[in-house]
């Protein structure tokens, strides 16, 4: 598709905010989050799978013809099929929350998986402490539905309460900012994220010793990054995996539920270091001692887990948290999860440190 001067313009100014966005792990993880662009009728979107980050280096946006996109959206369809039937060329297939990013009024929209956000989105009384903190922006909250048609349909109902409405705080999910052009968006991103920031809590350093049992033929081996070993040495991170899942990508990435030993002797005795259950998780947490990664672990599942213990350290010891359902958590670990994570991972194609 041809795309005059102006246009290019915007779309190089979205690429830059992308790339920005989705390199800082407090606001993306992976392949969450999305952007997007309205122009001449034409709704420029991240496509599916891709990570923001790679936004300077590879192409991550699909062109949907806009009207085309709300009509699918009034008429109730849950998707829009591929990217050609909807205006565009490209191969690539539109964000899952491409309705979204359609209903709302605005040219510029982003959605981030932003720590600080979500550690406030995953607790019960979120709305009467976001009310003090969030007073004379023009936000709404948004109780966890379904990506997609769902959560589309629950910001148009938002929109009808407050149709200024350019922030929304997504239960047990995170946020969506909106601006009339990139500078915008982003200046309301940054003021959420400075009205939100929580604190950090400072865990107990890792008891060492049990690591002479690991074996260099097992599966597992120490992660990359020893701040993680807090997911287990934090009692109150530990407590709130023990209760449930957090937020959609914990289930889709990682598994459910948190998949919690506390008994590290009989687990290296009988499993021998090997396996954790019939079907090997990704990671595994050893109460009060440590954390072990699949060898198998993928850049993707690697930065949402660094995503929890992020959430996880910023929820205080006594909030009242607000866990997704069982039936929530089957449906992302359904087969449009798995093939979401299966994108995410084939679409790590750049280093980006």
């Amino acid at each position: 598709m041809d795309k005059p001067s102006e246009i290019c313009a915007e779309l190089d100014a979205l690429l830059r905010l992308s790339a920005r966005i989705g390199r800082d792990p407090l606001l993306v993880q992976a392949s969450s989050g999305n952007t997007s662009l309205k122009r001449d009728g034409t709704l420029w979107v991240k496509a599916s799978g891709k990570w923001l980050a790679h936004a300077n280096c590879e192409d991550i946006l699909v062109p949907v013809d806009l009207g085309h996109c709300r009509e699918c959206f009034e008429r109730g369809l849950e998707s829009l099929g591929d990217a050609e039937s909807c205006g565009g060329t490209s191969r690539l297939h539109p964000s899952i929350e491409t309705f979204m990013h359609a209903v709302l009024p605005y040219t510029v929209v982003i959605h981030v998986h932003s720590v600080n956000t979500i550690a406030w989105a995953v607790r019960r009384d979120a709305l009467l402490h976001l009310s003090d903190r969030l007073h004379g922006l023009a936000w709404q909250w948004i109780p966890y539905v379904s990506s997609g048609l769902p959560l589309a349909r629950q910001i148009q109902v938002a929109l009808s309460r407050r149709p200024d409405a350019n922030i929304f705080i997504l239960a047990n999910h995170g946020l969506v900012v909106c601006g009339d052009t990139c500078e915008a968006a982003e200046a309301a991103l940054l003021e959420v994220e400075r009205r939100l920031a929580l604190p950090v809590r400072h865990p107990p350093n890792c008891d060492s010793t049990w690591r002479a049992n690991l074996d260099d033929s097992s599966l597992w081996r120490l992660p990359d990054e020893e701040a993680l070993h807090a997911l287990a040495t934090d009692s109150v991170c530990l407590q709130i995996l023990r209760n449930g899942t957090l937020f959609p990508c914990q289930a889709i990435f990682l598994g459910a539920p948190a998949p919690v030993v506390d008994d590290f002797e009989e687990f290296a005795e009988t499993a021998h270091l090997d396996r954790l259950c019939d079907q090997p998780q990704p990671y595994v947490i050893l109460a009060g001692k440590g954390v072990l990664v699949n060898k198998c672990l993928t850049a993707a599942q690697d930065a949402v887990l660094r995503g929890l213990l992020e959430v996880t350290l910023r929820v205080g010891e006594s909030s009242p948290v607000q866990y997704l359902t069982p039936s929530q958590v089957d449906t992302l670990m359904g087969v449009e999860g798995h093939a979401y994570r299966r994108s995410a991972e084939n679409n790590v194609q750049h280093s980006f440190a």
